[in-house]
């Protein structure tokens, strides 16, 4: 989704819907992200729907809309990328791993989710949180036996817990063992009294067992607690979930985000509803009472529109589309839907023009591409119509109905096999997509391969039998092989359906958000058009075929996991007695941040403390990364309690991650005078000290620490820093050796140990720390790379090579790699390659002095003089003050007399 930049008043809108809505209400964290997506503001939509999904993990309407944010704006190819690239150069990144599998489990993609928290899980067995989403994400699959065994590890790792004994009890629900579940549920309420999403189970439970006043009893207490609890959704099904999202995920390209129920937008919202069952005259009904209600006036009359338009009442549609171009002429998809009724009536013309307003407006808005295509195609343009689809697909590359048609137009062109491969991309992205099938079942049919055209539009017939096309099909290809009653049966089925035979026709777009119309276009193109025919040198790759009847047949997680969590310091633990804000830290200890935040604000509600609940809010912040915001939270905290240590705590880890290391020196100090053997307070400290630049205080911290919790090799690794900081390689040395005695599985201890052991001069040593870290993470990059520098360096740059070619292909990008790969080349006199990888570097990291260097070298070993002196030349441009600098312009005065010493010799 792309748009302007939001207005100054828009800013102030949203801010203001976002301070006033119910922090646990998930419907209005929903509808909050959807302004957010309509105002362009994608990353803050995103952040919107996944805080509804957390609450609600039941909410289709936010995981659709989550998917929407995420797959039609790049945003989360971006994401996941930086998550790897984090992850690439910090194995041992929780934060990161965590938030990646987070990711993959929000858009559906269990097995890389799950393949994430596993990893967690290889690294601490006691990760309760990672025990818990492996749980979530193979209940999310279906695989509920499973989820229901991580569940019952999560809950006795963590016995205390009511969300883990929660999670336990639901899935002992949902596996029908009703008996267990009440067990299992009640110790959850035993536990913590304020868990409602426990009692609100309960009812379910109860209700299943006749026990009706329990139940009554039970959703009582649940709405009590959280009275957002009542506009949710009580569907606990999860086959019914999980083939519901499927079919939603199928038609993600004809959807936008939508709004979920609310008191804002009643008769608006009851009109989707509407139109989700197909009672158009009913939604028009209520939008009508909307615009008299003084609801969102656009988006009523858009809506209305577009009910009209399904219905093919084009003079209705038009007359609301020419209104609303007017008011809003910058909307490009307001213009496409009015080209597309004028399009629908036979005023080409002005649909041209209409569909040439819309992609002028966006660029990239590839429905208007596709059906700018279609109308050239009529036009028997065939150019412009293969160009415009093209554009269509370049800007939305997943948009089936634009690939659909450039499909069926190389197969009215007769170039069958570029045609087969264009339905084959639509069927791997949308595998059950009927269209595709028939379309590659006409192709076949072409060809003469009847047994296997039979077997396309016999799985065309099985994705949608209601396509009258592919029976008609069906039926000539059975005549054809003999079969006289199978051909009848379909004959007779495609009757029903439609009198006289049905081409396959291209098909225009459109964005709405549950519908999706035929608004094909039967196509006109002159059968005299000559095309190259099929002859006996005609050369089909039958692996096509192959993958495609094969491939893509349908596919019917006690101390150290408080620690590894992340959820804080020991001073943050539950408070004894009747805590309001107990719930808070569960949920924050398992890595639910906005159920975190929403059960701190109805505590607070319920008279919490409001220090403990400040602290809390901080901590809340800090999980998400927004250190500035934790940072206030915790001063307010501080100016009730001065001497709060949770808060200053907060406090001082808040600074540290700003980068403010000479405020938190005093804070460190004050802190562990008031709590001197805290561990974490220590470490806090220590990490202060070595800010302010005063290691040798730093590491008298760090022992004080270890003292007091002798088994952490997170402090050793931290005493190695120090230690190097010091300049005393060999406690350092030392230091990383305690580490991996008391955990020898960590891959990046194992890098930093190579790295100071290839220091030293131990490359032995060092080789072989590079290959444990590889060994236990074999995607570690930084390893790689470094084992691959310490060969080049020792004079195997054959085996350095070796090395760096898989790192290139996994990724091709790995500018370090790179330049190593052109060291490693230059080693062995390959100077021409070199420059190659240099040079490839260069063009997207064009100000990188090191690979100027180089490449200046590789442009001398090659007697390209003139070359290497530019080259070197720009390294003293850009780094003037630097070594290479020094080096390069030594190197370019001897290329310079070489040169010329050449020249003297040709003249």
């Amino acid at each position: 989704m792309t748009g302007p930049a939001p207005s100054e008043r828009d800013l102030a809108v949203l801010r203001s819907f976002a301070r006033r809505i119910d922090p646990s209400d998930a419907g209005a964290h929903n509808n909050l992200g959807v302004l957010y997506y309509q105002k362009g503001l994608v990353p803050e939509a995103i952040a919107g729907f996944t805080r509804a999904l957390e609450l609600d993990p039941k909410m289709e309407v936010a995981q659709a809309n989550l998917a929407i944010a995420y797959q039609n704006t790049g945003y989360y190819d971006t994401r996941v990328a930086e998550l790897r690239e984090a992850l690439r150069r910090q194995p041992d990144d929780r934060t990161a791993r965590w938030e990646l599998g987070r990711v993959f489990a929000a858009l559906g993609n269990h097995t890389d989710a799950i393949a994430e928290f596993e990893t967690l899980l290889s690294r601490h067995p006691g990760d309760v949180p990672a025990l818990i989403q492996l749980g979530m994400a193979e209940k999310a699959r279906g695989g509920m036996d499973q989820a229901s065994e991580w569940f019952r590890r999560a809950a006795e790792r963590d016995p205390e817990s009511s969300i883990a004994q929660f999670y336990y009890g639901e899935s002992l629900y949902n596996r029908g063992l009703n008996d267990a579940a009440l067990e299992g549920l009640a110790r959850a309420v035993r536990l913590n009294p304020d868990n409602a999403d426990a009692h609100y189970l309960l009812a379910f439970v109860h209700g299943d067992m006749g026990q009706h006043e329990q139940a009554r009893a039970a959703t009582k207490r649940a709405l009590a607690l959280n009275p957002t609890l009542g506009r949710a959704q009580a569907n606990l099904s999860v086959e019914d979930r999980r083939s519901q999202a499927i079919r939603r995920r199928s038609t993600l390209e004809a959807m936008r985000p939508q709004v979920a129920e609310g008191e804002m937008l009643a008769h608006f919202n009851l009109g989707l509803a509407f139109r989700q069952k197909g009672y158009y005259v009913e939604a028009l009904r209520e939008y009508r009472l909307a615009l008299d209600s003084g609801e969102d006036r656009r988006l009523t009359l858009q809506a209305m529109a577009e009910v009209h338009l399904i219905r093919r009442d084009i003079a209705a549609a038009l007359e609301l589309y020419d209104g609303l171009v007017q008011e809003f002429p910058d909307s490009p998809k307001l213009w496409n839907e009015r080209a597309v009724c004028l399009h629908q009536a036979n005023r080409r013309d002005e649909a041209a023009a209409g569909y040439a307003r819309a992609t002028a407006n966006d660029p990239h808005y590839g429905l208007a591409w596709n059906n700018l295509g279609v109308l050239r195609s009529q036009l028997n343009d065939i150019e412009g119509a293969q160009e415009a689809f093209q554009t269509a697909l370049r800007g939305k590359r997943d948009l089936a109905a634009a690939r659909l048609n450039l499909a069926l137009l190389l197969f009215q062109q007769r170039r069958f096999q570029m045609a087969l491969e264009a339905y084959r991309q639509v069927l791997a992205d949308h595998p059950q997509n009927a269209v595709a099938w028939n379309g590659i079942g006409l192709v076949l049919v072409e060809l003469k391969r009847y047994p296997d055209a039979k077997n396309a539009f016999a799985r065309a017939v099985e994705a949608d039998d209601k396509l009258a096309s592919a029976h008609y099909n069906l039926s000539f290809t059975l005549s054809h092989l003999g079969d006289f009653d199978g051909a009848l049966r379909e004959t007779k089925r495609a009757l029903e359906l439609e009198p006289y035979y049905v081409p396959q026709k291209y098909a225009l777009a459109i964005d709405l958000q549950y519908e999706d119309p035929n608004l094909s276009i039967t196509p006109e193109i002159s059968a005299d058009v000559h095309a190259e025919e099929v002859g006996e040198e005609f050369n089909f790759d039958q692996r096509l075929l192959d993958q495609l009847f094969t491939e893509l047949e349908p596919t019917a997680p006690g101390t150290e996991a408080a620690r590894t969590s992340g959820s804080g310091s020991a001073l943050s633990a539950a408070l004894p007695g009747d805590d309001l804000l107990a719930m808070a830290r569960d949920q924050l200890s398992k890595g639910f941040i906005d159920r975190a935040a929403g059960e701190v604000d109805r505590a607070i509600q319920r008279g919490a403390d409001p220090v403990r609940a400040a602290v809390l809010q901080g901590e809340v912040f800090t999980r998400r990364g927004f250190h500035g915001e934790a940072l206030e939270r915790f001063r307010e905290a501080r100016l009730v309690r001065t001497d709060d240590p949770e808060a200053r705590l907060g406090e001082l880890r808040a600074l540290l991650a700003l980068d403010r290391g000479a405020e938190a020196a005093p804070l460190a100090e004050e802190l562990i005078a008031m709590r001197p053997t805290d561990v974490d307070a220590l470490v806090a400290g220590a990490r202060a000290r070595m800010a302010g630049g005063n290691a040798l205080g730093a590491l008298e911290y760090v022992r004080t620490a270890q003292a007091r919790a002798p088994g952490r090799p997170d402090l050793f690794q931290l005493q190695a820093a120090v230690c190097s900081r010091l300049g005393d390689t060999g406690g350092a040395m030392a230091a990383y050796q305690a580490a991996l005695e008391l955990d020898a599985a960590i891959p990046q201890v194992w890098y930093e140990l190579g790295h100071l052991q290839e220091q030293e001069g131990r490359h032995a040593e060092a080789r072989g720390s590079y290959e444990r870290a590889l060994d236990i993470l074999p995607t570690f990059s930084q390893a790689t790379l470094a084992l691959g520098d310490l060969y080049r360096r020792t004079g195997q740059s054959a085996t350095a090579l070796e090395l760096l070619i898989p790192l290139l292909e996994q990724d091709p990008y790995d500018f370090d790699a790179l330049v190593l790969l052109g060291r490693a080349l230059l080693d062995q006199a390959r100077a021409d390659k070199a420059a190659e990888a240099f040079s490839r570097v260069l063009r997207f990291e064009p100000d990188r002095v090191e690979a100027w260097y180089h490449l200046g070298a590789a442009r001398n070993g090659d007697r390209r003089y003139a070359e290497a002196v530019e080259a070197w030349d720009r390294v003293v441009q850009l780094a003037p003050t630097t070594d290479y600098a020094t080096a390069a312009r030594k190197n370019a005065r001897s290329a310079k007399d070489l040169a010329h010493i050449f020249a003297g010799r040709e003249g």
